[in-house]
């Protein structure tokens, strides 16, 4: 099995080409790419098209749409597939990820909301509780260690994230919300909907991030 891949961009080519760039060397499992843009603008999507070899979907041809209306936009785009993997244009991949071992997990771990990948710690908490998974058990949050056997990671129900991750068709059969915090609104409710759910970071307490997120200034809108 292979994996698509959705990217989700607003403008910032040097952070898209970067991450990219490393996915190209660090992702395995890709079926093929799609690039959803939320910039509007032609001339953007003409330099996406030459210099990716991706399908190039506009958010709207006329204008920036904003962070909610652009993963609706995902969201229809996933619609029917078993797995994606959804990656936003400011996270570097520093190690080799296997999506078809992550959509192997999934499968047959259907509590699983999600499996993202470790980022470094990039907020001010985060620096001070010494990561992002600390920084979240600080605010009570629960993580625990899980492994098949083979593989491992770390369960909780703190969030959902759209850090890098590989998601289920049951995750990505829930509505994106019209709502603002729309990232926040989704996980809340979809946790809320069954108490047996998890998320999960892949990998084990102690690896070292996966990916190195690079987007040190927020341009999208409409969050």
């Amino acid at each position: 099995m292979t994996v698509p891949l959705i990217v989700l961009t607003n403008g910032r080519r040097d952070c898209l080409e970067a991450t990219m760039r490393a996915a190209r060397t660090h992702l395995g499992g890709v079926a093929h790419t799609t690039i959803v843009d939320d910039t509007g603008s032609a001339d953007h999507r003409a330099w996406l098209a030459d210099n990716f070899s991706a399908d190039v979907v506009p958010v709207d041809p006329n204008g920036p749409a904003g962070y909610r209306r652009a993963m609706q936009t995902v969201w229809s785009l996933a619609a029917g597939e078993r797995t994606i993997a959804f990656l936003e244009d400011d996270f570097v991949l520093e190690t080799g990820v296997d999506l078809d071992v992550l959509a192997g997990v999934l499968d047959t771990h259907t509590y699983l909301t999600q499996i993202a990948l470790l980022r470094q710690p990039w907020y001010a908490n985060e620096h001070a509780a010494g990561g992002l998974i600390e920084a979240l058990e600080a605010q009570g949050n629960e993580f625990t260690q899980h492994t098949d056997g083979e593989h491992a990671w770390i369960e909780h129900r703190a969030c959902f994230t759209g850090n890098p991750t590989v998601l289920p068709a049951a995750t990505l059969a829930r509505p994106w919300p019209d709502t603002p915090w729309s990232e926040s609104a989704f996980g809340r409710a979809l946790f809320a909907s069954d108490p047996t759910l998890r998320g999960a970071y892949w990998g084990r307490r102690g690896d070292p991030p996966r990916v190195r997120h690079i987007g040190h200034h927020r341009t999208g809108t409409d969050y």
